[in-house]
């Protein structure tokens, strides 16, 4: 990070604490997190800048070095605007080691503990698209244990300072590579990152300061939102143990299929059964609708395949505003019977425009004729 300013890439200023720049970071690392921005190349480059910043930060020396010189150098022989990380932890060993590693939720000095966010999913139909409705979600998630008020200690005291970290969460090794000394950091062994020893735990949490917990809640679902896309609801995840921020609640919404419309994008797509006497003359017919029923004109000598377009009876955009529109195709429908007097009418309309009289004189009657008669 050659060209960029760690304090400006982090929000903070030069004299902020180390207590506000990672707060700072756990902030932004949350927001741009990979996990949470999949196959957001954007995204990732901008964790990139953020996990790389807060090395430089975190850590007095190179802090120190960046204040004076306005860069960084290891002293190893790394040249300028090489990754900090290369030959030592990658921005994701970073983001695990302070927040906890991959299989749990961030933690931080003193048994602070974040709330996990939580996935949970729901369904709509194409009528709901287009005006937006509360939808009810129920899910799983952590809460503060009542019997031990979230401390995770059966007499509600607040849990000791680790002897090994003294209360840090974690321990820093040093390693001699090529280009130099390199300190990595990792969660403490002893308290698995959390800071703390808890020598009489709650009963109930059995120390972990959360309990599972049923929950439901009314999420509103924007007009327009098409299937797959995910609302985020902040602070609705799980309560953070011994006083952690809670988690974030990601619904991702299903569309259910409506066997009547086609969805592409705002607009819809449907079918016309229409017969041929309609496809002919023309006429004016009744279609179904998203809220109702809709008047078609079929114009004289509609064709099959032929489509008609009904403005403003599609979605709307998310959020809400201008419709899309209603494509309607013309399916002309063809008798598989008919009675001895429309075939008469029939043969008569071929006679009339000069057309081949079916099982006329001279005509084949059936296929096996047709393909003897091409011999």
């Amino acid at each position: 990070m050659p060209d960029q300013d760690p304090y400006a890439v982090l929000g903070v200023s030069r004299d902020a604490s180390p207590d506000q720049i990672k707060s700072a970071y756990r902030k932004l690392a949350r927001q741009y997190h990979p996990d949470v921005n999949p196959d957001n190349p954007e995204a990732e480059a901008k964790f990139k800048e953020l996990s790389t910043a807060y090395a430089i930060l975190s850590d007095p020396d190179k802090r120190a070095q960046f204040d004076r010189f306005g860069r960084v150098d290891d002293g190893g022989g790394m040249p300028p605007g090489a990754d900090f990380f290369t030959g030592g932890a990658g921005f994701g060993d970073l983001f695990e080691a302070f927040f906890g590693g991959a299989g749990g939720a961030p933690r931080a000095r003193g048994g602070l503990r974040e709330g996990d966010d939580i996935r949970t999913e729901t369904s709509v139909s194409l009528v709901e698209v287009l005006a937006g409705i509360e939808k009810k979600v129920s899910y799983r998630r952590s809460a503060t244990c009542g019997t031990c008020d979230g401390t995770g200690t059966a007499d509600k005291a607040p849990p000791k300072a680790c002897p090994t970290c003294n209360g840090m969460g974690a321990v820093t090794q040093t390693r001699q590579t090529v280009i130099g000394s390199i300190r990595t950091q990792m969660p403490c062994p002893t308290c698995r990152g959390e800071g703390i020893k808890i020598e009489n735990p709650c009963p109930e949490c059995r120390g972990e300061g959360v309990t599972p917990k049923q929950e439901e809640l009314f999420v509103n679902v924007p007009a327009g939102i098409e299937g797959g896309q995910t609302l985020r609801v902040a602070g609705k995840g799980g309560d953070g143990a011994r006083g952690g921020q809670r988690g974030d609640l990601y619904v991702v919404v299903h569309v259910l299929e409506d066997k009547r419309f086609i969805r592409e994008g705002r607009d819809l797509a449907t079918v016309a059964e229409i017969s041929f006497a309609q496809a002919a003359i023309g006429d004016s017919i009744e279609i179904d609708g998203l809220t109702g029923p809709l008047e078609l004109s079929i114009e004289p000598g509609t064709q099959p395949g032929d489509t008609f377009r009904i403005k403003q009876e599609g979605l709307p955009r998310l959020g809400g505003g201008n419709r899309g529109d209603l494509y309607v195709e013309a399916k002309i429908t063809v008798p598989k019977r008919t009675s001895e007097a429309e075939s008469k009418l029939l043969k008569e309309y071929a006679e009339l425009r000069g057309e081949p009289i079916p099982g006329g004189p001279g005509k084949p009657a059936n296929i096996f004729e047709k393909i003897f008669k091409r011999r």
